[in-house]
């Protein structure tokens, strides 16, 4: 995995497949670019693959303050893309990506063509960031003894209880290289961040596309999270019966619609 330097901090991606058009994969918070696995298969005979580790995870860089990551990690992906790919892309997000991509739009990359966003939080809504920071300031108030525990149990809890095992293993399994104090400090930082860089105040081109992917077990069970409330024309898709991992667990149904969206939009 090569690395992109940026500001002296050390971006760990991935390159992989062929083709004029990429696909841009972002995974969320504690995962890993390598969470994407079952999505960079399925695209590479059509698209350049792009898989990054966010600052904070995987062999990416560590020293970083967990306030402002999100802007930090937009601007580290939107240099790479600009500097390295050089071609027109779709960003595929998951989770805290959300709030990646919502700051990747604000950079306004030319080559930037559409969004996925999967079971991304929506921080338009206040009530939404204060119930975000205080579950990672009560995570924060554990003991060193107990917060990998608790960690670890809130993670398997968004994986659902009906993965097969395997799926399981591989999600949990990204957690190993994350400092679990700085995870939940970055969550923390949400109405901070929110402050800095209002969610409402993004632009984006009318002919921009976007699809919202939820699932009932996750954002799509609380409407209040949802970016259907920013992008109103957004395409949507609800994973019933599935829980925040979905991608992994249901890839063969993920990536269909994806291809779907894909073929009319890019």
């Amino acid at each position: 995995m090569p690395f992109h330097i940026y500001k002296d901090l050390s971006l760990a991606y991935d390159l992989a497949g062929a083709g004029e058009k990429a696909l841009l994969f972002i995974h969320g918070l504690g995962g890993a670019g390598s969470a994407w696995k079952c999505q960079t298969g399925h695209f590479g005979d059509r698209f350049v693959t792009v898989t990054v580790d966010l600052f904070g995870h995987g062999r990416s860089s560590k020293e970083v303050d967990p306030i402002p990551i999100p802007r930090i990690d937009a601007e580290a992906i939107d240099s790479l893309m600009r500097e390295k790919i050089g071609r027109p892309y779709i960003v595929i997000g998951h989770s805290f990506a959300g709030m990646v991509i919502q700051e990747m739009l604000r950079l306004a990359d030319p080559n930037f063509k559409g969004a996925v966003f999967v079971d991304c939080t929506h921080t338009g809504n206040n009530e939404i960031v204060e119930s975000r920071v205080s579950f990672a300031e009560s995570m924060l108030a554990l003991s060193a003894e107990r917060l990998p525990e608790e960690t670890k149990r809130w993670y398997s809890e968004l994986v659902g209880p009906s993965a097969p095992a395997e799926d399981r293993e591989f999600i949990l399994s990204t957690l190993k290289d994350c400092d679990y104090r700085w995870l939940f400090r970055s969550v923390a930082g949400c109405r901070e961040f929110c402050r800095k860089y209002p969610p409402g105040e993004i632009i984006v081109r009318p002919d921009f596309p976007v699809l919202v992917m939820e699932a009932d077990n996750g954002i799509g069970g609380d409407w209040r999270k949802s970016w259907v409330n920013f992008f109103k024309d957004a395409g949507y898709y609800l994973f019933e019966d599935a829980y925040h991992f979905f991608f992994i667990t249901e890839r063969s149904r993920f990536n269909k619609i994806i291809d779907e969206f894909l073929g009319v939009n890019f």
